[in-house]
């Protein structure tokens, strides 16, 4: 921000009751003599993860004091903004800002304490200054004495045990500094020599994996391809609970959780694996190297941009290529990802409807508020992001270049100027110097278009064929959720015959053909319905009990595997 000034705080972080979900927080530092207001605001969102969460709404008891303890006068302007006053002729600069932040929401985007644990999100919980620079803020934190350990990336100023000080160098630093107390598991390794610190909670079920292990391999090798790592140490908080799936990249750290009962199973043990290749990946493509509407960031405002396919679509492709590329999974593991991919990226229809850059810009009320319609409307710049940056890399295959290349060329470009971010052309004008003027061409109207994907024949030039099949059975074009015994319409997919029928989301189906339906005969309704036949649907919606003809209709064809046509071909363009 233009004219800003700079500001010393210390912020004073107390967890006393940990039970109550409660930190209590306290801002000390000294205003400049000429200003006669500071307004104290609360983020209303979180750096790569694109919807408001409005994280004003969990402040109670603000309170603004002189460091004498006289009160200063305050009124709270906006949602998530205070305004601190002081009299023209007063000459006590010194402020304590304190508030309490309602804590119980465990996700890697927010807060979370209770009795086990305090899981601190940074722009959850430290108010920063509207246009004020903050250098070199110092948080300290007090938790219970049962508790024994703090884990982070923040930079440990602590002069010994018994005070815990941390600092960072600005106010976006510190916010993307997540923090976790209390007594769990830490370990770590060094890789590049420098020290990676491990730090899980949760209690994870039996299994044979050596997760520390396949940490440090994924580490050596992302930071081996992009020639060092950016930071002087890094922190990876994870949380292992049932029910659990998500990561939140860092500059120096990253949080991610996972379902503590799944590590047995290979499956899903692959998908932790490609969890932790693509936040840990994210330290370079978008902590750094960022589209240039990311920064500097205006937390109380969204940060619309078209590029979320190179922040997301590229990590999303380089996760899973970075396992198989370095020997965590086999070829044939490697594929049946893609195979998932490309199910679930052909069963949306959204796609028609928008482009890439569409659905980045969108991400807002898109990607990050699905509804039951989300599936006709968008698409994923994470999925078909990925697809796409699979298919440009066949196409610099064909012009005896790969992937890697655009990597380097996207992190020079970060080196040569920190502060600039890319855009659109910018890319664009990498991947033509990679390529050609026809694979620059090919790749914009991918990212900008609704047109189909050449995706056939983009697998079929790496030695790889798609093969489908049309699978027998019934087809109504539904997703369906249970309430006890009832069952309910939960989406309708567009021009299935559900759609074409007049079913609509939310519709509660009672009865087929006056034969009852409960939700222990919803799964098996397709072995009893026949293609090309007409049901009579009874549906209670809005309270009225209404009769739908449906006319049933075939399974559509299905991708059933990716077969290997030239195993030495694919192997060779994937390393």
């Amino acid at each position: 921000m233009k004219n800003e000034k700079k500001l010393i705080l210390k912020y004073f972080l107390k967890i006393e009751d940990p039970k109550t979900h409660q930190v209590n927080m306290k801002i000390i530092g000294k205003k400049h003599s000429g200003d006669g207001h500071l307004d104290f605001f609360i983020p209303s969102w979180s750096p790569g993860s694109y919807l408001m969460r409005e994280y004003g709404r969990n402040i109670q008891s603000f309170q603004a004091n002189r460091s004498s303890g006289q009160e200063l006068y305050f009124e709270q302007i906006s949602k998530g903004t205070w305004r601190v006053q002081w009299e023209k002729l007063d000459n006590d600069n010194t402020f304590e800002i304190s508030y309490n932040v309602f804590c119980h929401d465990l996700t890697v985007r927010t807060s979370h304490i209770d009795a086990s644990h305090a899981f601190l999100h940074g722009p959850s919980i430290f108010m920063g200054v509207l246009n004020k620079k903050v250098e070199k803020p110092v948080v300290e934190i007090n938790f219970p004495a049962s508790w024994s350990k703090v884990s982070t990336g923040l930079v440990d100023i602590s002069e010994n045990r018994n005070t815990f000080e941390y600092q960072a160098a600005n106010y976006d630093t510190l916010l993307d500094s997540p923090i976790e107390i209390g007594c769990h598991f830490t370990d770590g390794f060094i890789a590049g020599g420098k020290n990676h610190y491990l730090a899980f909670y949760g209690e994870q079920l039996p299994h044979e994996n050596n997760i520390n292990k396949d940490i440090k391999i994924i580490v050596d090798h992302i930071s081996g391809l992009m020639g060092g790592m950016p930071y002087d140490d890094y922190t990876f908080i994870s949380h292992f609970l049932p029910n659990k799936f998500g990561g939140l990249e860092h500059s120096n750290s990253t949080v991610l959780q996972y379902d503590n009962r799944s590590f047995a199973s290979r499956k899903e043990y692959i998908r932790w694996l490609a969890l932790v290749s693509h936040e840990y990946f994210h330290t370079w493509n978008i902590k750094r190297i960022r589209p240039k509407d990311l920064g500097p960031f205006n937390y109380l405002k969204e940060a619309e941009t078209t590029l979320l396919w190179l922040a997301e679509g590229l990590t999303s492709f380089m996760d899973e290529l970075f396992i198989y590329r370095c020997g965590l999974i086999s070829l044939e593991e490697y594929l049946d990802l893609q195979k998932d991919n490309l199910l679930r990226y052909f069963s949306i229809k959204g796609r028609r409807f928008h482009s890439l850059e569409s659905s980045s810009f969108n991400a807002w009320n898109k990607l990050y508020r699905p509804d039951e319609n989300s599936n006709n409307s968008s698409i994923s710049y994470y999925l078909k992001g990925g697809i796409v940056f699979f298919i440009l890399n066949t196409l610099f295959i064909k012009n005896k270049k790969n992937i890697n290349d655009l990597l380097h060329e996207l992190w020079q470009s970060f080196l040569n100027n920190p502060e600039e971010g890319v855009d659109t052309e910018d890319v664009l004008n990498m991947i033509e110097k990679i390529g050609n003027i026809s694979i620059r061409d090919k790749f914009d109207l991918m990212i900008s278009t609704t047109e189909e994907l050449d995706i056939i024949d983009s697998f079929k030039s790496i030695g790889l064929e798609l093969e489908f099949q049309v699978e027998e059975g019934s087809y109504l074009g539904i997703t369906q959720k249970l309430h006890g015994d009832r069952v309910y319409i939960h989406s309708v997919e567009l021009d299935g015959p559900a759609y074409k029928s007049g079913l609509n989301a939310g519709d509660e189906i009672i009865a087929i053909n006056e034969n009852r339906v409960l939700a222990d005969d919803i799964a098996k309704v397709g072995k009893y319905l026949l293609p090309n036949k007409y049901y009579d649907f009874a549906v209670f919606r809005t309270g009225k009990l209404i009769n739908i003809e449906v006319l049933v209709e075939s399974k559509p064809s299905t991708l059933k595997t990716i077969k290997i046509l030239d195993q030495d071909l694919a192997e060779k363009a994937l390393k």
